[in-house]
């Protein structure tokens, strides 16, 4: 029996170890989308929506408080007092409108901190760019976890393809933005409705989350904006870990799940800050190149060709400018007969 169990353990185990070391590399060789690519879905003839609209639920106290106590976990696991926090600051909303309507996203509705199932019932069968098939199946399991299991409650930040609305109960940029990428990536499919689907999948989901973060980081790069893009390595990166972690503990014990979503977390974070300091040595180096190619020419040879410099030996040279000047206070050879004949005189 205890030899079974030796054997046991280690065998259910270390396949979830080599799951976190995988992740682990997804996590380090993850890249940005550059150059950016911007979105346009809608034709120029049509008259597109464009202004983002955003509904926000109303207080309630009592509601508040439990959210608050519900998320205290996903916030120790980020590091970070603003997810889950059920609030949206004026910048990170200026943020989220930039990228929206940027990439001609105006059609998703944002629900900030809001329950409303019948409001979401009536866009899922509005919702005509996915197909009726999904939209009253694989629809309607999101709209029964929507309802059953509300953000505004026990917190988290989604977008939903088959409503087209993007849950947010966060106030971090780089976690709201990696959403809406997913709300972009959607958009952008055939077969959207498919591909959504294909994304719930367990450990198929991991890809769709890449892509977002790739798609974040090269939106942030081009904007020059290095908040998002030091907040997704420090948040996104966790989250993108317990949420791989998750994947494979569902019929693991809970001690264990807690262990493997920890451990998830931890990795996320490792490889956050490596990408970060990776990423500050590489803005340095950019930034020096720009105040090289601001500087003027004269002073870029000096700076990068020291040897062109003044010299530094003991080799006088003589200074053509006091020689001139010199030669000047001398007397000349047309003096010398005047003065002579000046002295016979005397």
């Amino acid at each position: 029996m205890v030899s079974g169990m030796l054997i046991y353990g280690p065998l259910r185990t270390s396949p979830r170890w080599i799951w976190l070391a995988v992740v682990c590399l997804i996590f380090g060789n993850g890249c940005a989308t550059v150059p950016y690519r911007y979105s346009r879905f809608h034709p120029p003839e049509e008259d597109a929506q464009t202004e983002v609209v955003f509904d926000y639920g109303k207080p309630q106290k009592t509601l508040d408080n439990i959210a608050w106590l519900t998320g205290i976990w996903s916030r120790i696991l980020s590091l970070n007092s603003h997810v889950n926090n059920h609030d949206l600051t004026d910048e990170t909303r200026a943020k989220l409108t930039a990228y929206l309507e940027e990439n001609d996203l105006g059609d998703v509705l944002v629900r900030v901190n809001q329950y409303d199932p019948r409001g979401e019932w009536r866009r899922l069968r509005e919702n005509r760019r996915v197909a009726a098939g999904w939209r009253y199946s694989a629809g309607l399991v999101s709209m029964a976890h929507y309802t059953l299991l509300p953000g505004r409650v026990f917190g988290g930040d989604t977008y939903n393809p088959f409503t087209n609305t993007l849950y947010i109960n966060s106030d971090v940029s780089a976690v709201v933005l990696h959403e809406a990428a997913y709300a972009k990536d959607i958009h952008s499919q055939p077969l959207p409705g498919t591909y959504a689907v294909f994304n719930e999948l367990p450990v198929m989901s991991l890809w769709r989350h890449t892509k977002g973060v790739n798609d974040i980081l090269g939106y942030a790069r081009t904007n020059d904006d290095w908040t998002v893009e030091r907040e997704t390595y420090r948040v996104v990166y966790p989250q993108m870990g317990v949420h791989s972690m998750a994947l494979t503990g569902t019929f693991s014990p809970w001690w264990e799940g807690i262990l493997f979503t920890v451990a998830g977390a931890t990795a996320g974070h490792v490889t956050g800050q490596v990408a970060i300091s990776i990423r500050k040595k590489e803005r340095e180096a950019q930034q020096e190149e720009l105040a090289l190619e601001e500087s003027p020419e004269s002073e870029q040879r000096l700076e990068t060709s020291p040897e062109l410099g003044p010299p530094q030996s003991k080799i006088q040279f003589t200074d053509h400018k006091t020689e001139s000047v010199n030669e000047s206070d001398s007397p000349n050879e047309d003096a010398l007969p005047s003065r002579t004949v000046r002295e016979k005189r005397e």
